[in-house]
Order: structure tokens, then C-alpha cells, then sequence
């Protein structure tokens, strides 16, 4: 299996875990987030990618966000008003049609991540492996830093609730913590 089949699992696994969809999906609502993006992020923390800086995690940031907004974001557009305006008679073409965007959008997505892993920088410094969900957090706060600059307390337990199911033992308290660090 290679780098982004494991990403791609890894975050099929995580937005699976209890909380972990809510909290992704209030990151997306509020803030324009690229879930698939930031799970990128904090894998590639825990797989021992190292820190992004916010210089370095420029590029690999920006293509996938350029790629949700161009690609990601129209098909999902484009699959809520098929569920909020169906065509009359016609639910079951309609139903087929959504089921075909759903899964173009997540194969759109497993796109952005590979984009996110082509352009992340190979020479980061990386954490014990212990520590390794500090560079996850670190990287999940970075990614939606972009969108919301300011330490808004919502994003932050969102984060944390994602870290802690993400990371073995971590409690919430101490993901939360490291996440405000992030902001200035």
C-alpha cells in the first residue's frame, strides 16, 4: 500500500470514530475547511512528517485548498441541491445521480491529499515518535488557521476532539491545549 493509501485510510478511519464526523463537518460549515486536508495534516504529523510551518505548509496548503474550491466544493454544491430541489419523478434517477456525486466527491478528495502529500516539504523537523501528536496538532491548527485566524474556542475543540480519537491516550484537556498554541 502506498503513502496515500494510507493516508486515505487512515482518514476513512478517523472521520469513522465517534464525534470525529460532527467535529469535521462543524470545521467545514463554519469555516470553508477542507476536511479531507486537514486529516492530511495531522497524519502527517503522527506518521513523523514533521511540524509545518506556516512557510513551508504554504504550498501543500494552498493546492489543496485551490482543488476543494475548484473540484470538491461544486460537486458538493452541486449534490445538496439535488437532495433539496429532486426533479419530480424522477426520485430514482435522482437518488443514482447523488450516489455518483458522492462518490466523485471522495475521489476528489483522495486527489487533494495526494496534491497535499506531493507538495509537503520532505525536511521537516519531526518529533520523538512519542510526541508525534504534538506535530499533529501543530499541523491541524496551521490548516485551519488559514481560515480562521483568530483562536476561535469552537475550532479548537473541534481539533481536539479529532486528535483524541486520532491519538491513543491523548486526553482533551492536553489536545486542547496544544492546539491554542498555534494561534498567536
Amino acid at each position: 500500500m502506498d503513502e496515500s493509501e494510507r493516508l486515505w485510510r487512515f482518514a476513512e478511519d478517523i472521520y469513522a470514530r465517534p464525534g470525529v464526523e460532527a467535529a469535521c463537518l462543524k470545521l467545514q460549515a463554519r469555516y470553508g475547511l477542507s476536511i479531507s486536508l486537514l486529516l492530511a495534516a495531522v497524519w502527517s504529523g503522527l506518521e513523523g512528517r514533521g511540524r509545518l510551518g506556516v512557510s513551508s505548509a504554504e504550498g501543500a496548503i494552498r493546492r489543496g485548498q485551490e482543488w476543494d474550491r475548484e473540484v470538491i466544493a461544486p460537486l458538493r454544491a452541486l449534490r445538496r441541491h439535488l437532495k433539496l430541489h429532486p426533479p419530480r419523478d424522477l426520485a430514482d434517477d435522482n437518488h443514482e445521480l447523488r450516489k455518483q456525486l458522492i462518490a466523485a466527491e471522495l475521489r476528489a478528495e483522495a486527489i487533494e491529499q495526494k496534491l497535499f502529500l506531493q507538495d509537503l516539504p520532505a525536511d521537516l523537523p519531526a518529533a520523538a515518535e512519542s510526541e508525534r501528536w504534538r506535530d499533529a496538532a501543530w499541523n491541524a491548527g496551521v490548516v485551519v488557521r488559514r481560515k480562521c485566524p483568530t483562536c476561535d474556542p469552537e475550532a479548537v475543540s473541534a481539533i481536539a476532539r479529532i486528535l483524541c480519537e486520532a491519538c491513543d491516550e491523548l486526553g482533551n484537556e492536553t489536545a486542547t491545549q496544544e492546539v491554542r498554541r498555534v494561534w498567536p
